[in-house]
């Protein structure tokens, strides 16, 4: 905190004079990187010649002859000017294109006048203490106060965030966030306990300095419960060490009942007049928060509590006949508390979105503050109970193989406070996912969905989606052009060639008839290894069940290999030539998709795809290795299936024998559909 003070008590000349970084835009919504943009101010009384001046560090611009700045105006310099122009409309004081790109993960900026001497440097980061909201939120990163030096963090703030994901930050203006004196800087803030018990009080601490002195720092909170939040109450903190220019303050909050989120911030005000809120108000974030849980609840699957602070009603979930549930559409106003099974530690995300989704939700974490690295969770649990066992074996499965699979656990919910038993918990692909598993996340990540009449309607693009649909038309079209041996080469170079047949090969082991032409990812590592690879999805009708059963125990045992490759009919199944392969008794049959049909008949691919399905059959797929899985479950989710009755009015007797049935059925399917496999001709001869 010292160096912090003497770099306030110099003038701004010594930090690089009257020409200084403003405001930077460096990760724009929905990664337009077209609109990238860094703005000066000329913060003096002089007019400034900046011909020849230069960016040389984080991204390359020659200021060309004639550039002049008035005394207090603004200069844009975009990496794409048409683009900005149109976002903007701004026309007056923008220049471009500078090349090279600003990182999205923070870099050193640099600005030097014509002689290559630095004039000023912002060395930014997209992680605390840094502000977050300009990752990606849709603000900008603005200097607070221009006379104050560029290289400490508390020197800048995240422009308004709108209210929706667009572009917004202020160039050629006046930033939201300006103040001509630096506010009081605060930091190093610390709770304890972290995770408080029912009237436990709260210990929060913070250092706080200001050349001017502080003259007054207050501990602000509200609480929420049954999704009514209380009136922002204020605290004064009292100096317990330093002085008014640098000290610790202290105060304690607390003292409420179970299951309370608290929401807190500090406000602290300078002898000049000048006050910071600390978290900023524009963060996505912008508060502190904690949970007052007691913990007297016991299971073997970890718990969830959705706190949504708009519901309105006291239901949180009706359920319907067959089981179709119709949820509360939170906004943004809410938060997820994370129960680690077994522990008395917990993580409290707040300030997020959840939505609603088929059986569940969509739990939005901000990027800065995931689950385990995740970033999106789906939790759900459809109309019928099976489905959410199988899911979870199925991605236990998937891992097993070796294929690049979201994380998935039974987890017990609950909506403000009303308990709706045991939900699957299964994370979002996206580019966190990509990261989280070691892999290059700037490439093209698709949902590959069963509706739409062409490619891009059928691929969903869920990164880089301003950039086109180019690389999964060029695919469809080289697996289509090609054959043979040619093919064969064309696929070697494009696609992860083992880890797409491990897909496959999985996904024939547990009849997933819905994941070859649809329900499923693909993942274009553009700027990695240039390959292609296969992300499984929604796979609850698998493991002998299919929409045509009714009943257990679902004897869907018989799909054959020729499955999902081209070339393949639907048994007994006449074609119509107005309608094309119809459905018909066999509800299982889908046409081959556009990756599965030409892979799965190309001669060198398929030996790799059966190759694979047999010593998955011989290794991973047995008894020996599965049934201890499926027992584990049973006893891990027996009493879950008891509360989950309760909850469904049902009899909790007929549910848990209906559960049982169900681990029954897993069990008998995978003696059976073994053994048809290995019983077939084309694999014998593998």
């Amino acid at each position: 905190m010292i160096t912090i003070l003497l770099f306030l008590l110099f003038p701004s000349s010594a930090f690089g004079g009257d020409i200084v970084i403003n405001e930077i835009m460096y990760h724009p919504p929905d990664d337009r990187e077209d609109l990238q943009y860094v703005e000066l101010l000329n913060c003096g009384k002089e007019v400034v010649d900046l011909s020849g001046w230069s960016f040389a560090k984080g991204i390359r611009f020659v200021f060309p002859k004639g550039t002049r700045m008035e005394p207090q105006t603004f200069l844009v310099i975009c990496r794409d000017m048409k683009a900005f122009r149109r976002t903007y409309g701004l026309k007056d004081r923008v220049l471009g294109n500078f090349s090279g790109s600003l990182s999205h993960k923070g870099e050193t900026i640099e600005l030097c006048n014509s002689h290559g001497d630095p004039v000023d440097t912002v060395n930014y980061s997209d992680r605390p203490p840094w502000p977050v909201a300009p990752d990606g939120y849709s603000s900008s990163l603005e200097r607070i106060c221009p006379y104050a030096p560029s290289g400490i963090p508390e020197n800048w703030a995240p422009s308004k965030l709108p209210s929706t994901r667009t572009p917004s930050g202020t160039p050629g203006r006046r930033n939201d966030s300006y103040c001509p004196n630096l506010p009081p800087i605060v930091s190093d803030l610390r709770f304890s306990p972290r995770c408080p018990r029912q009237g436990e009080r709260v210990t929060v601490s913070v250092h706080v300095s200001d050349p001017d002195g502080v003259r007054s720092v207050l501990l602000l909170w509200r609480i929420a419960r049954h999704r009514v939040e209380a009136m922002e109450e204020g605290k004064p903190m009292r100096l317990i060490s330093g002085d008014e220019r640098d000290g610790e303050y202290q105060a304690e909050i607390g003292g409420f009942e179970d299951r309370t989120l608290v929401r807190f911030r500090i406000k602290a005000e300078d002898r000049a007049g000048f006050i910071r809120i600390h978290p900023s108000e524009e963060e996505p974030c912008p508060t502190y928060s904690y949970y007052v849980y007691s913990g007297i609840e016991k299971a073997s699957i970890p718990f969830g509590f959705i706190i949504d602070l708009e519901a309105k009603g006291d239901r949180a979930v009706d359920f319907m006949p067959f089981g179709i549930s119709t949820i509360p559409r939170p906004r943004s106003n809410c938060a997820f508390v994370y129960v680690p099974q077994g522990s008395g530690e917990y993580m409290v995300f707040d300030h997020i979105r959840v939505t609603p989704r088929r059986g569940g939700w969509k739990v939005r974490l901000h990027k800065h503050q995931p689950l385990m690295g995740m970033t999106t969770l789906n939790i759900i649990y459809e109309y019928i109970p099976r489905f959410a066992l199988a899911e979870a074996l199925s991605y236990e499965l998937f891992r097993m193989a070796g294929v690049l699979s979201p994380y998935s656990e039974h987890i017990r919910i609950w909506f403000n406070d009303k308990p709706l038993g045991f939900y699957l918990l299964i994370e979002q692909p996206n580019r966190n996912f990509i990261a989280r598993n070691g892999m290059d996340d700037r490439g093209n990540l698709y949902k590959v969905v069963w509706w739409g009449s062409d490619i891009v309607e059928k691929h969903e693009k869920k990164t880089n989606r301003m950039k086109g649909h180019e690389d999964i038309i060029e695919l469809v079209g080289k697996l289509k052009d090609l054959s043979g041996d040619e093919e064969w080469e064309y696929i070697r170079k494009a696609i992860d060639v083992d880890e797409v047949a491990s897909y496959f090969a999985v996904s024939m082991l547990i009849s997933n008839w819905d994941g070859f032409f649809n329900n499923h990812f693909l993942y274009h590592d553009t700027n990695g290894t240039g390959k292609w690879r296969v992300i499984p999805w929604d796979l609850d009708k698998t493991w002998g069940y299919h929409d045509g059963c009714t009943s257990p125990p679902y004897p869907f045992y018989n799909m054959p290999l020729t499955f999902g490759m081209d070339g393949d009919r639907p048994p007994g199944m006449e074609r119509d030539s107005s309608m094309g392969w119809g459905m018909g008794r066999d509800a299982w049959w889908r046409p081959p998709g556009y990756l599965s049909g030409p892979l799965l008949s190309n001669r060198h691919f398929r030996r790799r795809f059966l190759e694979r399905l047999k010593e998955l059959c011989k290794e991973v797929f047995t008894e020996e290795r599965l049934f201890p899985l499926i027992d584990a479950m049973e006893r891990r989710l027996e009493q879950e299936v008891e509360i989950k009755a309760k909850v469904l009015n049902q009899n909790p007797n007929d549910f848990l024998s209906l559960f049982r049935l169900d681990m029954r059925s897993f069990k008998s399917y995978i003696v059976n559909r073994r053994k048809f496999i290995l019983s077939q001709g084309e694999l014998r001869n593998i």
